[in-house]
């Protein structure tokens, strides 16, 4: 038994220091952007038609969501409301592929504002691998009325699939978000960071 408990939790602090690795150079760098500072791959959105865009805010979440999703929603919309001259756009991909109908999901991004889209993955398995593939931590659980534990960050990723800043929380800052994303395109562009 006591081995098991022993396993049980090195797995755990395995998962939480891989987990971590994302932020690690947010730690280890000098930096005064608000978010965490990146610069790591990501994979293409399925499905997702990439337009003049410089950015692309990302958030994982699903439509069922009753907790942290409609906070985020929020900051992402009043984020579309300051940056609507920026070439700036807001992708919402769905966790739950099987409740979630593209039909609704592009409903949803029509009231949210012009610069909103959704990406639905093919099933939950392949939402799951794009989640990990961007370090962002998603879990069904329950039974058949289920839900998922999700890490509802956001992700500002460039148009070549880079990540370049990670928001963590949805009790942001939104003048310092709003900041961060005007200097990040800046210096994509060749101006001061």
């Amino acid at each position: 038994m006591r081995r098991t408990s022993g396993r049980v939790a090195l797995f755990i602090l395995a998962f939480g220091l891989l987990a971590s690795l994302p932020l690690l150079g947010h730690v280890t760098r000098d930096t005064d952007f608000y978010g965490f500072k990146t610069d790591l791959p990501v994979p293409e959105l399925p499905g997702y038609v990439a337009g003049a865009e410089q950015l692309r805010l990302v958030f994982f979440g699903y439509q069922h969501c009753g907790t942290v999703c409609p906070l985020q929603l929020m900051n992402l919309k009043h984020l579309h409301q300051r940056l609507e001259r920026q070439p700036v756009r807001f992708v919402f991909i769905t966790l739950d592929p099987e409740r979630d109908s593209q039909q609704e999901l592009d409903r949803i991004m029509t009231v949210m504002g012009e610069n909103f889209r959704a990406v639905r993955p093919g099933s939950q398995a392949e939402a799951q691998r794009l989640a990990m593939e961007f370090s962002e931590f998603a879990a069904r659980t329950g039974g058949e009325h289920y839900d998922f534990d999700h890490s509802a960050r956001i992700y500002a990723v460039t148009p070549d699939n880079r990540r370049h800043l990670l928001y963590s929380s949805p009790e942001l800052d939104l003048d310092r978000v709003q900041s961060d994303i005007e200097r990040l395109m800046a210096g994509l562009q060749g101006g001061p960071q």
